[in-house]
C-alpha cells in the first residue's frame, strides 16, 4: 500500500511534462509575412536634380484690350479658338464713333471749300493789284486768309484721321496667328480702354512656366540644360531657361521661370502638364527612388530588395548621390528592374518573407 502511493507523485510529474511537451509543439512560432509597398528600380523618372512641376505656355502671350470704351455688342470667338492676324474677336458699340466721324467729314468738306474761296479770291486780288485798284498790303492779307484757310483743313484732315481710328478701334482684332487661351467679355458689357478682354497664345516656340524655390535658385542660374518631360507622354526633351524672375512672390517665396522646350513640336500642347528637372551634378549610374525606401544605419544608407523566387528581403548598402524634397538618387548596391521597398524599412529584417502591396 506504501509503495503505491509513493509511485503517484512520479506519475503526475511524468503526466505534466508530457503535457508541458505537447504545448511546446503547439506555441511554436509561425515565420511572419509582412505586406510591403515596393517601386522598380529604373521605373520612374532618370535621376537627376530638384524637379518642379509646370504648365506649357506659348513663348509670346499678349493681352488683348479695346484702345476705346465702350458697350461690347458682339464677340466673335470663344476660348480656345484658332485665329488669324486681324481676324475680329469682339465689337464695341461705335454709334457715337460713326456721328463723330460724320462730323469730322464735314468739317474737311467745310475747311476744303473754305480753302477753295479764299484761293479765288487770292488770284483776283492779285489780277487787281496788276490794274493798281487795289495796294500789295491788301493782297498779302489774303495770302495770309489762304494759309490759315490751308491750316485749318489739315486740322480737319488730322481730326478726321483721328475719329476713323477710333471707329476701327471700336472692333479688337488678333495681332498675330494664335490660339484664344482666355476670354472675358461679354456682350452687353461695358469696357474701358485698355481693359484686357483675352489673351492670345500666338503660334510658334513653346515654354514651361514653372516656380523655383529659393534652395535651388543657385543651382537653376548655372544649369547648362534643363530636361523637360510631358505628362500626356514618356518622351523627354532639352529645356533652355529663358527667364527668371529677380525678385520672389511674396506669398509662396517662390520665383517665377520659363524655359523654351526645345524638338517637341506639337507634342507640346498649350496648358499640359510639365516636369523641369535639373541635371545632377553626380549622375552616373544613379535611380531615383522615393525617399522613403532609404534606411539609414550608423551613418551608412541601405535599401531592402526583394526576391522574386523567395519573396523574401534582403538588404544592399547603397550611395547616396542626391536628395530631393521627396525623393533620392541612389547608386551601387540596385539595378534597374529589381523591386525596392518603400515603406516600413525600419520594420524589416534580412531574410523576412513579404507580400507585395498593389502601387
Amino acid at each position: 500500500m506504501t509503495r503505491a502511493f509513493s509511485l503517484r507523485p512520479l506519475a503526475a510529474a511524468l503526466l505534466a511534462a508530457l503535457t508541458l511537451a505537447g504545448c511546446a509543439k503547439e506555441a511554436a512560432p509561425v515565420e511572419e509575412v509582412r505586406p510591403v509597398r515596393t517601386t522598380m528600380a529604373g521605373s520612374t523618372a532618370e535621376a537627376g536634380g530638384p524637379s518642379f512641376a509646370g504648365e506649357v505656355r506659348a513663348r509670346h502671350e499678349t493681352q488683348l484690350a479695346f484702345r476705346v470704351g465702350g458697350k461690347v455688342i458682339e464677340r466673335m470667338v470663344d476660348a480656345g479658338a484658332r485665329v488669324r492676324r486681324g481676324q475680329p474677336i469682339a465689337r464695341l458699340d461705335a454709334t457715337d464713333y460713326g456721328l463723330d466721324l460724320s462730323a469730322k467729314q464735314a468739317a474737311v468738306a467745310a475747311a476744303e471749300s473754305d480753302l477753295t474761296q479764299q484761293a479765288a479770291d487770292l488770284a483776283r486780288y492779285r489780277e487787281l493789284l496788276g490794274r493798281n485798284f487795289i495796294s500789295r498790303s491788301q493782297v498779302e492779307r489774303q495770302e495770309n486768309a489762304v494759309n490759315a484757310a490751308r491750316s485749318r483743313l489739315e486740322q480737319a484732315r488730322a481730326q478726321l484721321g483721328a475719329s476713323r481710328n477710333q471707329t476701327a478701334y471700336a472692333t479688337l482684332t488678333a495681332p498675330a496667328d494664335g490660339v484664344i487661351s482666355t476670354i472675358s467679355v461679354e456682350p452687353g458689357m461695358v469696357v474701358a480702354a485698355g481693359q484686357a478682354v483675352a489673351r492670345l497664345a500666338a503660334d510658334g516656340e513653346r515654354e514651361v512656366a514653372f516656380q523655383v524655390p529659393e534652395n535651388a535658385l543657385a543651382q537653376i542660374r548655372k544649369a547648362p540644360a534643363l530636361e523637360i518631360g510631358l505628362w500626356s507622354g514618356n518622351a523627354r526633351y532639352r529645356g533652355v531657361l529663358r527667364e527668371l524672375a529677380a525678385d520672389a512672390d511674396p506669398a509662396t517665396r517662390t520665383y517665377a521661370a520659363r524655359a523654351l522646350i526645345m524638338g517637341a513640336g506639337d507634342a507640346a500642347q498649350l496648358g499640359m502638364s510639365a516636369t523641369v528637372t535639373l541635371p545632377s551634378a553626380n549622375r552616373g549610374d544613379a535611380m531615383r527612388l522615393p525617399l522613403t525606401a532609404l534606411l539609414d544605419e550608423g551613418g551608412k544608407h541601405f535599401v531592402w530588395i526583394v526576391d522574386p523566387k523567395t519573396s523574401k528581403v534582403g538588404r544592399k548598402a547603397v550611395t547616396v548621390a542626391a536628395v530631393g524634397s521627396d525623393w533620392v538618387a541612389v547608386s551601387g548596391g540596385v539595378r534597374p528592374g529589381e523591386r525596392v521597398v518603400t515603406a516600413g524599412v525600419h520594420l524589416l529584417r534580412d531574410g523576412q518573407r513579404v507580400t507585395l502591396l498593389k502601387e
